[in-house]
């Protein structure tokens, strides 16, 4: 994903994938739970069951303005083999203004097309080099975004309710390709690296679900971060 900061203040909660291999990894014990393949599969089924996810975000220094964000992730696949996850994630944002009511943005009165957003995100999340794995509140994470922005007095309001499972690892290890489309501009292409991914859910139990199965998976491939690689 991506700098965090810019994907929450832009709605960019998802996370995606591109195709890399890997070399296999040898297996745990079978008594240590699921095996790496039925917990790569569980993860697949989980993200492609889901559908979209839509919220709307409000903020208290925006009155009436409503930010809408619609989320889906697609072409998903868990390969055991390269203990990798290749993601598709489709973000469509806009914003509904009350009547009467103009968006400036560098002093220039922001048209209805600007006000709408298309952005495509492919990622490869490759298990053996993620160190930590948690489940966020969306509205209290962007909060908190806020406030390290330097924004404390903004406060951010998100309805429904939904969730963020979240990957981290010390090293840009992410690696992946976004097509960002503005209005009726032309998509502007990127290959990016990032410490962080993600995906986003709109119920806590299916995250926290899918959460346990990625740590899971995270410690079949050998990541996770260890006393031993502290020091």
């Amino acid at each position: 994903m991506r700098n965090l900061l810019t994907s929450i203040l832009a709605f960019g909660f998802v996370a995606g994938a591109c195709g890399q291999q890997g070399a296999p990894t040898p297996s745990k014990p079978a008594d240590s739970g699921p095996t790496l393949a039925q917990t790569m599969q569980f993860i697949q089924e989980k993200l492609s069951q889901q559908g979209q996810v839509a919220w709307v975000q409000t903020l208290s220094n925006q009155p009436g303005v409503n930010h809408r964000a619609f989320v889906s992730v697609g072409d998903v696949m868990a390969d055991p083999g390269a203990c990798a996850l290749y993601t598709t994630t489709t973000l469509d944002t806009s914003v509904d203004l009350p009547k009467g009511k103009n968006l400036v943005e560098g002093g220039r009165p922001v048209s209805a097309d600007d006000l709408r957003t298309h952005k495509v995100e492919t990622y490869t999340t490759p298990f053996k080099q993620v160190e930590k794995i948690t489940v966020e509140n969306t509205q209290d994470m962007t909060n908190q975004a806020y406030t390290e922005a330097g924004y404390p007095d903004v406060k951010v309001t998100v309805t429904p309710p939904v969730f963020y499972v979240k990957l981290w690892a010390s090293n840009a290890v992410f690696p992946g390709h976004t097509s960002s489309r503005k209005g009726k501009q032309a998509p502007v292409q990127k290959d990016v690296t990032s410490k962080t991914n993600g995906i986003t859910f709109r119920d806590e139990e299916t995250a926290n679900k899918v959460a346990k199965a990625m740590t899971h998976a995270m410690e079949l491939c050998g990541g996770g971060v260890t006393k031993k690689d502290l020091f």
